[in-house]
Formats: structure tokens, sequence, C-alpha cells
């Protein structure tokens, strides 16, 4: 008698949720007796646990999130992509992990290990406020993998980015219209082997490069592009990107890790302010300098004494920014962007972390509040030393 059955997570599962696994042994009725739960990623243990089985059920249950989350990164970014297709993250935990589960027994001073295992794989996904554990990918199958409208506003040269699914030979589709609508180029890249996630820029700089010449100009009003699975005949959605020519503001760009580990851009094109916080180290000082004949309060240039000496200071900045109207499908996207795990300000071809200084959000409706642009308060996380005294 020994382990009778292990029922593991089964589909596509996400890591930043739990994972349960399920043990059943004919010998869960002896004294002592404890469940060995071991996972491995390759041929790396993880971890060992043993637990009790459940009172009631006899069963072992154990939860592998906390540590197959260890083994996930979303620090893979890489801005400077030629062209449309950036990169595919990898499944050895940047978009997902597969990790060996083994169980077995531990009863009368005896450990028997590795009596039923299997494999799973998950996916750095976090679960949604909704339909937790019911929600599915499969709907973003050859297409965008992103909660945002497929509409956005971009400048001559920003990057836009968002991530695509699907497997097979993949090519870009794009058209580019002027002011009147009128179609005035359409064409495609050069085909891509994609395996099943593709981190995309549709900017105009990389939508250029992609083309092979500078469909998109100044003089562009819109474009669409589409991608195009050659393997599978299927196509995603047209994503429609409007030229911004509207210089009144200096636009910033916030690039994010979305729902789904994969990186999306929000652009941030009214008013924006830069604020400094300042950190300060001091002591005090009499404002008396005693000599053998006098006492001074300034030297012999006038320059008085100090009674507060600043001997450290640290320096922070913030930004203040502001987006466009929004309605409530953006208010619900952009949750992910005050709850991403890492996020990038671009300033000047540079990309910096930062963190979102708010710790609560609002869910903005039309019918309700009416249409309301976003401002967030970023911290550019690049604090700086004064000078030292």
């Amino acid at each position: 008698m020994s382990i009778t059955s292990l029922i593991s997570p089964s589909g596509e599962v996400g890591v930043q949720d739990s994972l349960w696994h399920v043990a059943y042994s004919d010998n869960s009725g002896q004294t002592d007796f404890k469940y060995v739960f071991d996972v491995y990623n390759g041929n790396t243990q993880l971890v060992r646990v043993k637990l009790f089985p459940d009172p009631t059920t006899g069963r072992g249950y154990f939860d592998a999130a906390p540590v197959v989350r260890n083994e996930f990164s979303v620090s893979w970014f890489e801005p400077t992509g030629t062209g449309v297709f950036i990169k595919q993250p990898s499944a050895s935990g940047e978009i997902s992990l597969t990790y060996n589960i083994r169980v077995g027994e531990d009863y009368s001073g005896l450990t028997t290990l590795n009596l039923a295992s299997g494999n799973v794989t998950a996916y750095n996904w976090r679960p949604p406020l909704f339909n937790r554990k019911q929600s599915t990918t499969s709907v973003y199958a050859n297409n965008y993998m992103t909660n945002r409208k497929k509409v956005g506003k971009i400048g001559i040269g920003e990057h836009l980015y968002i991530p695509y699914k699907g497997s097979g030979t993949i090519r870009l589709n794009y058209q580019t219209y002027d002011g009147n609508n009128t179609l005035v180029a359409s064409g495609n890249s050069s085909t891509y082997s994609a395996s099943g996630y593709v981190q995309l820029d549709i900017g105009t700089a990389a939508v250029n490069t992609s083309a092979g010449s500078s469909v998109v100009t100044s003089a562009t009003n819109y474009y669409k592009v589409r991608i195009e699975n050659q393997t599978t005949s299927q196509f995603s959605e047209w994503f429609t990107v409007y030229v911004d020519c509207d210089h009144r503001y200096t636009p910033y760009c916030l690039h994010f890790v979305n729902q789904y580990g994969m990186y999306e851009t929000m652009r941030f094109s009214k008013a924006s302010k830069l604020s400094m916080s300042i950190e300060r180290k001091t002591y005090e000082k009499l404002p008396e300098r005693f000599t053998n004949t006098e006492v001074t309060y300034y030297d012999t240039n006038n320059v008085y004494h100090e009674t507060k000496i600043n001997y450290a200071s640290k320096f922070n900045w913030m930004y203040k920014l502001t987006s466009d109207l929004l309605i409530d499908q953006d208010y619900v996207w952009l949750s992910e962007l005050v709850t991403a795990p890492i996020i990038y300000f671009e300033y000047e071809s540079d990309f910096y972390p930062v963190t979102i200084a708010a710790t609560t959000y609002d869910y903005v409706v039309q019918k309700i509040d009416s249409l309301k642009p976003l401002v967030v308060d970023i911290e550019l996380n690049q604090k700086r030393n004064g000078f030292q005294r």
C-alpha cells in the first residue's frame, strides 16, 4: 500500500495564485504518518515539506505556489529591440516554468520518496478580481494578450509595447492613413518564428523598421497593425494607433508589467510636473566663537557663524503625470499599472525604474464621475546624495 492518487493543477495556471496538489495514501491512518512533498525545477530541489494528513479526508494538501514563485523574474525587459518583434520571454522562469512535484510517505521512522509524481506548467500571471480560477487565456490565442482597448496614441519615434500570444510563423500587417482617412500605404513585415508569447513594439519607429521604409511619418493621421499567423491562417485584431502631433505638453510613457507578466505602455500626454523631496541630517552649534580677548558672532569677512550644520542630505524626485480623458475600460486596464511589480519611465530614450506613490486606486465610471484623466505620482527611484560636511 502507498500513494494511490496525486491530483495536480491542470490547464493554464498562474503562479501568482495558489497551486494546490492533493495526494492520498492507503497508509494515511498510520500513527505519525506524514506526506512528503518535493518540488523540483529540473534537477534542482526547491523544497521538501512534510505534512500531516487532513483529519477528515486523510489526504495531503500542498500549495506549491510560494515556492515556485521564487523561480520567476520579470526583469527581462529589452526596450531597444529592432523592429516590431522584440523578445520571446523564456519558459524557464520568465513567462512560464514547468516544475516537477513528487510525493512520498513518512511513518514509523521510515521515509519513502517519490511514490507518485507529475509535471505542472505555471505561468507568470496574477489572478483577476472576478472569475478567479474560471478565467482562461484561450481568448487571447493568436491575439494581443492585453485587457486594453485596441486603440492608442503616440508620437513619432515613441515606443508602444504590447504582448502577443501565438505559435508559428507570424508577420506584421500594416495600413497607414492620412488626415482624410485615405489609405496611403499597406504591406507586411518579414516573418518571425513565435513559440508562444512575443513581446511586441508597435510604435512608429518599430513599424517603420519592420516595414523596411518610413511608412509612418508626421503626415500620417493614424495607422493600423495586426499580427498574421501564417501557420494557423489566423489574424489578431487590428490595433489602431493615432499619431500625436500636439506639442503643447511634453508626453511621457510608462512601460509596465501587465496581468499576464508581459510589458505594455501607457502614455501621459498632458501637463506634467517634476518635484523633489529633501532629507536632511543636521546638528546645532552655538552662534558664539570664544577667543582670549572677545566673543565673536561673525568672522573677519562678515560671514556669520552657523548655528545649524547640514552635514548630510539626500534627494528624491517625483513626477506628477496626467493622461488624456479615459473611459471605464481604460481605468479597469490601468489598475494593472498601479499594481505592476516593475514600471519603467522613459525619458530621452533612457528607461528609469519608478514606483507609483499612491496606495489606493479609484475605478472611475463615466456615468458617475464623467470623463476624467488619470493622474499618477511616480517616484523616480533615483535618490542622490548631497554634499557631505
